[in-house]
């Protein structure tokens, strides 16, 4: 539980810092205003993205051109998430994000900080649990939000309010 909480707390910081308010957030800019640059690559099928730090070198945030948008934002706030917990980290450090069953185990708490940092970034908690009151629908919470149902679902179960 204690990931999810800092995951929370440090996303709300970064937030606050780089963003404000607005809705949706633009994982884009919020990098960019960390001082990273992010990029389009032709990555592989089963990789979603990668953070790269190299000595005395910028980090970069690669995304696989081949994906849609949404999951571009989503893995981009994802890269932030490790980004974020790796601030205190050594000079050098590779993040290289697969897809598939293996990546969604949820075992890595490392992986687990960083779904749960980029869904905390993207998907507000007092913004999600206002439309849930409001009734609205998870689709249409997908569509403010700009991410995909499917995200959009699993974050209103991680803050149980799935309805029955």
């Amino acid at each position: 539980m204690a990931v999810r909480e800092d995951a929370a707390r440090d996303a709300a910081r970064i937030r606050e810092q780089t963003w404000g308010d607005a809705i949706p957030v633009d994982p884009v800019l919020i990098a960019r205003r960390l001082g990273i640059h992010v990029l389009d690559a032709p990555l592989g099928p089963d990789t979603s993205g990668a953070l790269v730090k190299e000595r005395e070198q910028d980090p970069r945030i690669l995304l696989n051109s081949s994906d849609s948008a949404n999951r571009k934002r989503f893995t981009c706030a994802h890269e932030i998430g490790h980004f974020v917990k790796r601030d205190d980290a050594p000079e050098e450090y590779e993040y290289v994000d697969l897809r598939g069953p293996l990546a969604a185990t949820g075992s890595d708490p490392e992986e687990r900080y960083a779904n749960a940092f980029a869904a905390c970034l993207l998907m507000p908690e007092d913004y999600v649990r206002q439309l849930h009151n409001e009734g609205v629908a998870d689709l249409e919470m997908a569509m403010r939000f700009d991410v995909s149902r499917e995200a959009m679902q699993n974050r209103l179960s991680a803050l149980n309010l799935v309805r029955k």
